[in-house]
């Protein structure tokens, strides 16, 4: 397949692009749209735009496994990925803690990135069943969700920073979190992405962004109902 790439010219490369690729490319320039909020001081539309990213990313996923897929997608997603899951809410992070703590607010953000690479290099080598490892969209998604939540619960930057810290090891961690493919799961959670979305734009209750974080939440704490069922 790589000699075949590479007998093509330049401009062939805009062939071998699939729906999947495109909706990878969206994904990433959600991410980078969150970090263009960011320079604009709107925290809140940066956390939105990383869940916009991971709404994408679960599509290509989807449309990859059941229609078609190309050469680009396993490295294009990985590299979309590290934007919108791994750079835009580590720089969400040192803007909100970055304030109080910058020390702290460096170390941490540059530990969680670093870990989410990690994550999606081990990823990219693998076969393994089951995920090894929080995937760094449920990481990132979380993340973004705990950011966006923070005004209305009591803001301790030290329990922030305590959490992205979590979610760093866990990454990293052999902890194995199940691949959910099951459409009764996937369709419902894709509709809470899309509401708590537009409720944001739409200015009305934030209510549905509670229902995704406590959705995501359970994620992270699957394997410990997992693995029990499978003792």
């Amino acid at each position: 397949m790589k000699e075949s790439i590479q007998n093509k010219t330049g401009w062939d490369i805009l062939r071998l692009i699939r729906l999947p690729d495109l909706i990878t490319i969206l994904n990433a320039l959600f991410g980078f749209t969150a970090i263009l909020y960011l320079l604009n001081d709107d925290l809140g539309g940066a956390a939105i735009m990383v869940l916009a990213a991971a709404l994408a990313d679960g599509v290509d996923g989807a449309i990859a496994r059941h229609v078609e897929s190309g050469v680009f997608g396993e490295y294009l997603d990985s590299f979309a990925d590290a934007i919108s899951f791994g750079v835009a809410p580590a720089l969400i992070y040192y803007a909100m803690v970055g304030t109080y703590q910058h020390t702290v607010a460096c170390a941490f953000s540059a530990a969680y990135l670093i870990c989410g690479m990690l994550r999606l290099s081990r990823f990219g080598v693998l076969d393994d069943i089951e995920f090894r490892g929080l995937p760094i969209t449920a990481a990132g998604t979380f993340a973004a969700l705990l950011l966006y939540l923070i005004d209305y619960i009591y803001y301790s930057p030290y329990v922030v920073t305590g959490v992205l810290a979590g979610l760093s090891l866990l990454m990293v961690s052999n902890i194995q979190y199940p691949k959910v493919r099951s459409v009764r799961i996937l369709v419902p959670l894709a509709v809470v992405f899309v509401l708590t979305i537009a409720s944001h734009y739409g200015g009305f209750c934030d209510w549905f962004a509670w229902v995704l974080f406590s959705m995501i939440g359970c994620y992270l704490l699957s394997p410990l109902v997992w693995h029990g069922q499978n003792r």
